[in-house]
């Protein structure tokens, strides 16, 4: 497939091209549609989007990308095929606090640097991943399919696999089990310029998730 080019940058044009090349054609077009023409901070999403679904690829996982099922389109789509059953993936980032993201940029502006703790806190990732159930969840429950969120930790959240198990399983009672509907969380980042992921089960899901079967507890490195 010939692609134009999707980054001023030569490595990250190749590297773009590179994913783009694995995914179904017509989910490659929809992304070169994108990477041309969206403005920068929609493109960082897009590319997120994009690494989600070659990884699922790379698992075995025949996905295909923003397929309508109830009027809506998760970003990631399993057709069920012979004993796997049909699913949704959502991918979508675990920024820092505003405020937190005001003070460092002009910390940054003036000095040139920015210094301080970058933490945050459980409840704010709690609240993030309940939004993002919630527009998914009259979906998976109504047509009985399997979700798998997926938050991409940005790298000055800087919310490492410990703080996310923390909030899953532990705060308030663990988040997992105040929704049923979500089969499980896919976690995944950029550390020292490496794509890392972890898949955590939901013990309490109306339905369990291929990756279930998939993928082993200890993906990140």
């Amino acid at each position: 497939m010939d692609l134009p080019r999707l980054d001023p940058d030569e490595y990250g044009n190749g590297h773009l091209q590179g994913l783009v090349r694995k995914v179904h054609p017509d989910d490659a077009l929809s992304f070169v549609k994108k990477l041309t023409t969206q403005p920068l901070s929609a493109r960082f999403h897009t590319y997120r989007e994009l690494l989600i679904g070659v990884y699922l690829l790379e698992q075995g996982l025949d996905v295909r990308y923003e397929q309508t099922l109830g009027g809506q389109t998760p970003d990631w789509h399993l057709d069920a095929l012979g004993n796997r059953q049909e699913e949704i993936f959502d991918v979508f980032t675990l920024h820092q606090r505003r405020e937190k993201d005001i003070e460092m940029t002009q910390s940054i502006a003036a000095y040139g640097r920015w210094a301080g703790w970058i933490t945050v806190p459980p409840d704010h990732i709690y609240r993030k991943l309940t939004d993002k159930a919630g527009q998914y969840n009259d979906l998976a429950t109504r047509y009985g399919v399997p979700m798998v969120l997926s938050p991409f930790v940005e790298f000055t959240a800087s919310i490492d696999p410990n703080e996310m198990h923390h909030v899953l399983f532990e705060r308030h009672g663990g988040w997992f089990a105040t929704v049923p509907a979500v089969s499980g969380v896919l976690y995944s980042r950029m550390n020292n310029f490496e794509f890392q992921t972890m898949y955590y089960a939901n013990p309490h899901a109306e339905f369990q998730s291929v990756l279930s079967s998939v993928l082993s507890s200890s993906n990140v490195a």
